[in-house]
């Protein structure tokens, strides 16, 4: 049987209006009621009937989460922070991979979803996706930057530019001289900071930049580092340090590099940005520019709630750690 508001009503002693201002936080109720309200819905597992809700223009409570690939620990641990917080408001969470945008978009409005959080890199060929969930009410928070979209997204800057600089910076105090950057962008790609913050700092720096960049875009992941290691070590066998786009990247490449016959630290370095924990349980362990997950997940959740609920746009940096470890060691030969 299909527990009712009225059901609740009577199970805790109310009306049913005021079960309704508890679900829906219309009007203020003393907390020794709003318990009674709760201990009712809990005790008969009452279930809202999000569909009729959206259908009454008042949200679904319902978040899609988008991802470059959940396959990623790092993806997986900031949804789970996401999810954590979210549940705490009576919200559900849909998780995609980003492996058809074009229908995933078209079941986002179908479905009245609320808000979608796009915590991947958007393609040039991908934006106008963001236009078509704008222009059905659907709210947007995104990493990368929009200007023709400002105002009206809010914005994790996730500082992985910021990262890859102080990551240059902290194995050229090491005595590193020929430092790569593993990247999985095609290089023309404006929607990334990584790479252009790479070529900014090693050229303040007056050292040659050395950069893998695919003619296509690539997966993030392990494999791609390996290949594309062997890629830049054909080119560059000088290499003294890689910086990988992320922490699997730099895992592959540090991997492959053992392959390869070469010594980590002691012929060529190795750091990645992430921190996932993988980072850590790698021989030898990974040095890392850290992204707090657990953090960054609470956050995007109060920025996605405070737009659904208050339609506030907001914007928010979120800085990295270095955590080291032993994939780096001094560079006592200077080149």
């Amino acid at each position: 049987m299909k527990v009712t508001r009225a059901m609740i009503a009577k199970e805790a002693g109310v009306t049913p209006t005021t079960v309704t201002c508890v679900l829906n936080n219309t009007r203020q109720v003393s907390d020794r009621v709003r318990k009674k309200v709760m201990d009712a819905i809990d005790k008969l597992n009452y279930v809202p009937d999000v569909a009729a809700r959206a259908m009454q223009g008042k949200g679904s409570k319902q978040i899609c989460i988008m991802v470059d690939s959940i396959k990623n620990p790092f993806f997986a641990e900031l949804v789970y922070s996401i999810e954590a917080e979210g549940i705490k408001k009576g919200f559900f969470f849909s998780i995609c991979g980003k492996m058809d945008l074009k229908t995933y978009v078209a079941h986002i409005i179908a479905r009245k979803i609320d808000a979608v959080y796009f915590c991947s890199e958007i393609l040039s060929d991908e934006v106008k996706y963001i236009s078509q969930l704008l222009d059905n009410g659907i709210k947007v928070l995104t990493s990368p930057k929009f200007k023709h979209f400002e105002g009206k997204i809010s914005l994790i800057d996730m500082a992985t530019g910021e990262a890859v600089k102080n990551a240059v910076k902290y194995l050229y105090k090491k005595g590193h001289r020929n430092i790569a950057f593993i990247n999985t962008f095609n290089e023309n790609s404006a929607l990334d900071d990584r790479l252009p913050s790479y070529k900014q700092i090693t050229k303040e720096l007056n050292i040659h930049a050395i950069y893998s960049s695919p003619d296509g875009d690539l997966a993030a992941n392990i494999d791609n580092g390996k290949m594309l290691f062997n890629q830049l070590i054909d080119q560059h066998p000088d290499i003294s340090a890689v910086i990988g786009i992320n922490d699997l990247v730099a895992i592959g490449a540090m991997k492959q590099a053992e392959e390869s016959g070469y010594k980590v630290p002691e012929d060529v370095s190795f750091i990645g940005i992430d921190g996932i924990e993988l980072s850590a349980l790698v021989a030898p362990p990974l040095t890392t520019f850290k992204s707090d997950a657990e953090t960054l997940g609470k956050k995007a959740f109060q920025m996605l709630y405070d737009m659904i609920e208050n339609d506030n746009i907001t914007s928010y940096n979120h800085s990295l750690t270095l955590i080291e470890r032993q994939s780096v060691t001094n560079k006592t030969n200077n080149n």
